[in-house]
Parts: C-alpha cells; structure tokens; sequence
C-alpha cells in the first residue's frame, strides 16, 4: 500500500500556527493584570517542573489530560470555577506551545476567552512577576504570596491583614486544618478525622461552625474561606468571583 501524501496533512507548526490565530495571547504582564481581574490563571507544567521552577501564586494546577473535563461547563468532573462558557481561563506550560495548543481546544468547548501566556513560565519568571516554592498538590491553588490571612497560635486566633479575630478552639483547630491544605479542597470527613471527635461532629456541625468563621472574617477575607458543595470546604488562594 503507497503511504498517503503528507500534503494532505498538517504539521505540528501549522497546529500551532492555527491554534495561535483564534486566540489574544497574553503576555506576562497582560497575564498578570488579567489573573488580578478575576481570570483563572492554569498551570499545566509537570510536578517536577514547579518542583524546580518554582509556581505561579494564585494559579489552579492542572494536569494537561483532565483539562477538558475539569474547565468544560457541562463536563460532571468540572471545577467550582468553570459554571459556564463565559469563564475567563489562561493558560500557562513551560514556553507556551502546549498551552497555546490546549487553548484552542478550550475554545472548542466554546471557552470563547481561553487563552495563553506567550512564552509560558519562562518568560513570567524572567519578568521578574511573582514565583513561589512547589510543587502545590494538582487540583489545588497555589497559596498566594501575600499574607492576607495569618494563623496566630499563640493567642489562638487569625490576623486578617493586621486586625485580630478570635476564634474558639475549635474553630482555630478548623482553620489550622484548612491552612495547611495550602488551597486543596478538605471534606468533612477529613476535617473530623484530623482534628478528632467532638459532640455532634456526626452531624452537620462542621459546616455551622465554619459558617461561624466566615461571619467573623471581614467581607473581602470572608469570600477566601468556600463551602465546595457537596464535598467539604478549602481557603481559596482568592476570593471566589462573584455570580454573574
């Protein structure tokens, strides 16, 4: 059998080239002003790459093959975020070609504002924009940089940028738990389990004391500390947006 043409295909660059064509790349800096506007910053960069790389405050990591089903609207496995196609997603890989590449199937889906970084990583890195320590757990945020939210245990209560709240024991064993999931989503179950056994804990306790907390946080903290529905809560590395 004679192979076919390879005219009859495309290239990788040509991919690549069409894909670029549907998207307003960003850069670094474009990225940056974006993420600060609300825009879902990802990270599709292995573990061992922001293991020495460094991570992105603020950004979702994501692995390159759950990408779809976790930013698609009417995917079951979708993200809190991804709530419709008019979700704002850009996109970060190790120099910008795989990411530029993912975009254009984000726009498939109908993510009509998916887009990516030029130059990927490197180049925010080399901008001299915000680079902390890794590697954050994938499905997680990565903690910001600024300390908004600052665990006090010496008095067992949280400075919120300065302003003490107070907190009940058990309340303070809560959000010590949450912290320390640096932005990962902590069911219920693991909440009880790691701080121990308390009256009523077998019931929906759990999520009156943590609606407590956020009543006593101020109301710009308060949108850090979110209930994922049905599965338990997470301080958010920002606050969540707001409903359209």
């Amino acid at each position: 059998m004679q192979p076919q043409q390879t005219g009859t295909y495309r290239s990788v660059e040509q991919l690549l080239r069409d894909a670029r064509a549907r998207l307003q790349r960003l850069t670094p800096s474009q990225a940056a002003c974006a993420q600060a506007e609300g825009a879902l910053l990802v990270d599709l960069r292995s573990e061992l790459q922001r293991r020495v790389q460094g991570e992105i405050p603020g950004s979702l990591v994501l692995e390159r093959n759950v990408l779809e089903w976790r930013l698609d609207p009417q995917s079951g496995s979708r993200i809190e975020e991804a709530a419709d196609h008019s979700l704002r997603v850009v996109l970060v890989c190790p120099q910008g070609y795989t990411s530029s590449l993912a975009a254009a199937g984000l726009h498939d889906l109908g993510l009509h504002r998916a887009t990516d970084v030029i130059g990927g990583f490197e180049a925010w890195a080399e901008a001299g924009l915000p680079v902390v320590p890794g590697p954050t757990m994938t499905g997680s945020y990565v903690a910001a940089v600024s300390s908004r939210i600052i665990l006090d245990p010496t008095g067992s209560r949280l400075l919120v940028e300065g302003r003490p709240v107070a907190l009940t024991p058990l309340e303070f064993r809560l959000v010590s738990e949450l912290l320390r999931s640096n932005g990962r989503v902590v069911t219920r179950d693991e909440l009880r389990s790691s701080i121990g056994d308390w009256s009523g804990s077998r019931s929906r306790s759990v999520d009156l004391h943590m609606h407590r907390i956020r009543r006593k946080l101020e109301p710009c903290a308060a949108g850090l500390l979110t209930t994922e529905r049905g599965v338990g809560f997470r301080f958010r590395a920002r606050p969540a947006p707001e409903p359209a």
